[in-house]
């Protein structure tokens, strides 16, 4: 009776606590059946660890009594996160069944320092969720308390960070190093601030940890002060200079800005800010910031009372200078403090203040990093609402919204395309563990900005009739003697070399996307169901890249091309099609179903097949590499045919 049969049956009594059934299917078995039955394939998990992760003792016992692997190791998920590769002790560890936990390390003789995929240690897993008689048991058995994760993560850091004050205090007795860093350079100080557990804090203060900066240059105090933690601010400062707590007081202030909406008491932090160590001995203005300085004595702070805008400023000045420009929370802020002045109808300061995010995070972080996608994409969605109403939308009065400036559209263009470029030109590829969820996750985030870049072109020219509009009801309004309106006039210079910037913007673009292996021919030319603004096909979009130098001809990993693409799309238009023939679509290109463009106008576009007069666009060279791929054998023509003719007659 073959045993991969009883396998689900076997799974499912174990994951039940089901004794009983497993006894009927189990009992007077061989032990080559037992063995196939109860292990499992890699990635999936064999019952003996889906028990012990329901606390199932007896049929923990029993299955180890039929010769299940005891360093077993399965795919278990614990507050929805997937642990793959979790060993049997690990996942009853964690678990928080103490009476499996005994079994397992007394009897079964399980490794008491076995670890998952991400070496994560038994010890590790019960202090995530504060199992103390686990972790007691654990320790007294003999379990590597400095057994760190593969970021370096001990258990006393996981232990600090999720608060549990009684387990760090037991690891700490037992010799855990409240010093020792992460690979990213944190320590359990930093974990603890930035919980906000003041006890653990002050306990492992007592047991000689320090202010120390981790890896992104940050304090466990500048940590406590981003999170808000007033109280572990006054602990720390113990162990700070004057200078640190200067900087974290700042820093604190500014939270209280941005998260907590507490404008007053921001400025009573600021002005105990400034009574510890020194000014700064340059201080730098930037437009986007409204020009301020930093804030750095009393006085400064008092000519910001009364000046709501003034205060949230200076948070994101503070933030960026203390934290740095590669900081997460630094972009988030900024992001968060301009999509404020975006619903406050104010979207020019708003697209003022995502630009210097965007421009801090293609600085300091990786290409392709979630991050910088993320505001790509805010942008892009913030401008097609604008786009809209600036063209459908009139308040009560009459007067047109005013509309999106291109300039802030060529800038967004221009990163977004300079982003793909950073991308193909890093020496080292995105580490896909580290970075995205799944390995695909590049693939899929080059081709959003390719699909964003096109949205930007269309948005582009529409950007310029929308404002030829406005220009002209404006001037209307002035003939009626409106002396306060002011009209957008452009010249032709103007214009000229705008066409140049945005020609040189589509050149690049069509260039980073050949060597990425990106159709973006194709993807104008793609049915897409999109709000009016971003909708395609667009024949503004195809004109922009034929003009600018693609190839109307290349096939992609199906095999089709540009013309293909249209004509296998739910609404064939006529018009895009004409188009794409006009510039030297091949009628005959064949893709890998072998399909011709040809036979697919006839299939889909019976009525249309003469109106678009094919006739015209039938050469005597296509329809002779036409008969030589359909006639004979590639090996053979090969052999007759000049090389410079090969990627010619790939096309057919």
């Amino acid at each position: 009776m073959n045993p991969d049969v009883y396998r689900v049956i076997v799974f499912n009594a174990a994951r039940d606590g089901n004794l009983r059934r497993l006894r009927i299917f189990l009992e007077d078995r061989s032990d080559e059946w037992l063995h196939h039955c109860i292990s499992s394939e890699e990635f999936q998990t064999p019952p003996l660890v889906i028990a012990a992760r329901n606390g199932h003792l007896d049929v923990v016992k029993y299955l180890l009594e039929k010769g299940a692997d005891i360093s077993a190791t399965g795919t278990v998920i614990f507050d929805g996160e997937i642990i793959p590769r979790a060993p049997v002790l690990w996942v009853a560890a964690a678990a928080g069944h103490i009476d499996v936990v005994r079994y397992l390390v007394e009897e079964a003789g399980a490794d008491i320092n076995q670890t998952t995929q991400s070496n994560s240690s038994p010890l590790r897993g019960a202090c995530y969720d504060g199992h103390y008689d686990i972790v007691h048991y654990l320790v007294k058995k003999g379990a590597d308390v400095e057994l760190a994760n593969r970021h370096g993560h001990t258990p006393l850091m996981i232990a600090s960070f999720k608060m549990r004050a009684d387990i760090v205090y037991l690891l700490l007795k037992h010799g855990a190093d409240p010093c020792r860093p992460s690979l990213r350079g944190n320590t359990a100080m930093h974990d603890a601030a930035e919980a906000g557990s003041n006890e653990i804090v002050c306990m492992l203060l007592k047991a000689g940890a320090k202010n120390v900066k981790d890896g992104c240059n940050m304090t466990p105090m500048e940590c406590g002060a981003l999170a808000g933690h007033e109280d572990v601010l006054q602990s720390l400062s113990a162990v700070a200079t004057a200078q640190e707590i200067r900087d974290a007081l700042k820093l604190y202030g500014a939270t209280l800005v941005d998260k907590k909406m507490d404008l007053s008491n921001a400025i009573r932090v600021w002005f105990e800010a400034v009574n510890y160590g020194e000014p700064l001995r340059v201080r730098t203005a930037l437009h986007v910031y409204d020009d301020l300085f930093e804030i750095d004595t009393a006085d400064d702070v008092r000519r910001v009372i009364g000046n709501p805008d003034a205060i949230r400023m200076q948070a994101l000045i503070m933030r960026e200078r203390i934290i740095g420009g590669d900081h997460h929370e630094t972009h988030y802020f900024i992001r968060y403090r301009g999509a404020v002045y975006c619903d406050l109808g104010e979207t020019n300061r708003c697209f003022q203040l995502w630009l210097h995010a965007l421009d801090l995070q293609q600085k300091h972080l990786c290409a392709l990093h979630p991050s910088t996608v993320s505001t790509i994409g805010a942008f892009i969605d913030t401008f097609i609402l604008t786009v809209n109403e600036g063209i459908i939308i009139a308040n009560v009065d009459g007067v047109r919204v005013t509309p999106v400036s291109r300039k802030y559209l060529m800038d967004v263009l221009d990163k977004t395309v300079f982003e793909l470029e950073r991308f193909n030109s890093s020496g080292m590829k995105i580490k896909t563990d580290e970075i995205f969820e799944e390995p695909g996750d590049n693939i899929r985030c080059s081709n959003f900005l390719m699909l964003a870049s096109l949205q930007l072109i269309l948005l582009v020219g529409i950007s310029y009739f929308v404002v030829k509009a406005y220009n002209v009801f404006q001037i209307r309004r002035l003939s009626h003697n409106d002396s306060k309106l002011t009209v957008n006039l452009e010249t032709d210079t103007d214009e000229k070399d705008f066409d140049i910037a945005l020609s040189n913007i589509v050149t690049r673009l069509i260039q980073v996307s050949k060597c990425l292996n990106l159709y973006p021919l194709h993807a104008a030319c793609h049915d897409i169901d999109k709000p009016l603004t971003t909708r395609f096909p667009c024949a503004c979009v195809i004109t922009m890249l034929i003009d600018n130098g693609i190839d109307v001809n290349t096939k992609n990993s199906l095999g089709n091309t540009p013309l293909h693409t249209v004509l296998l799309s739910n609404n064939p238009r006529q018009s895009v099609i004409k188009l794409l023939l006009q510039n030297g679509a091949t009628l005959l290109a064949r893709n890998k179903e072998n399909d011709t463009c040809l036979e697919l106008i006839s299939e889909t576009l019976p009525r249309a097949f003469r109106l678009l007069k094919l006739g015209r666009y039938l050469t005597l060279m296509g329809l002779a590499a036409n008969a030589v791929r359909r006639n004979w054998l590639k090996t053979v023509y090969k052999k007759i045919v000049p090389k410079e003719l090969f990627a010619f007659l790939d096309l057919y």
